[in-house]
């Protein structure tokens, strides 16, 4: 199991990289697009469109997000229970997360076939839709299996869940 954490964490920095990459082009294009609009009245065209297709580059980083235990958890009330509660608490969280980004993936195939099919583009910018779809659904694919993932990891950890505090 500690094998599929280290290629789960490897992956995560991988899409870590290029996530960043992703929000430092956002971030460049919304001050270049300010500082163009209100200093000679000319914003960028498509800068919208970049942003949002950089929004969803920056979808691949919930896999290091949730294998470096970086988000939110619900603590409170879960630390007090016994292990067997916490483990079934974390494995229905888990499950029904995984599920929801399977057919969160699924959905997004499924949209860049018909955008892929209908030749759909960007308004402004006029380049096609479908590949930051396929781009979304692999991000959640690979989110989804992070998750059974890390599942499994902490039903094996015998350590993970103590009287003292949660993961």
């Amino acid at each position: 199991m500690n094998a599929a954490m280290k290629a789960t964490r490897f992956v995560g920095k991988s899409l870590a990289g290029f996530s960043v990459i992703a929000l430092l082009v956002m971030m460049f294009i919304t001050i270049a697009d300010i500082f163009l609009r209100f200093v000679f009245n000319s914003p960028i065209t498509g800068a919208i469109e970049i942003s949002r297709m950089m929004n969803i580059c920056m979808s691949a980083t919930f896999v290091l997000a949730l294998v470096e235990r970086r988000h939110i958890g619900v603590g409170m009330f879960v630390d007090k229970l016994g292990r067997k509660a916490q483990l079934a608490f974390d494995a229905f969280g888990y499950l029904l997360s995984a599920a929801l980004c399977a057919i969160t993936s699924y959905q997004a195939v499924m949209e860049a076939l018909k955008k892929m099919t209908r030749r759909e583009v960007y308004t402004m910018l006029k380049m096609s839709t479908w590949p930051f779809y396929l781009l979304f659904s692999a991000a959640m694919g690979l989110f989804a299996i992070a998750i059974v993932i890390c599942l499994i990891d902490a039903c094996l950890d015998k350590d993970r869940y103590t009287a003292k505090g949660g993961c």
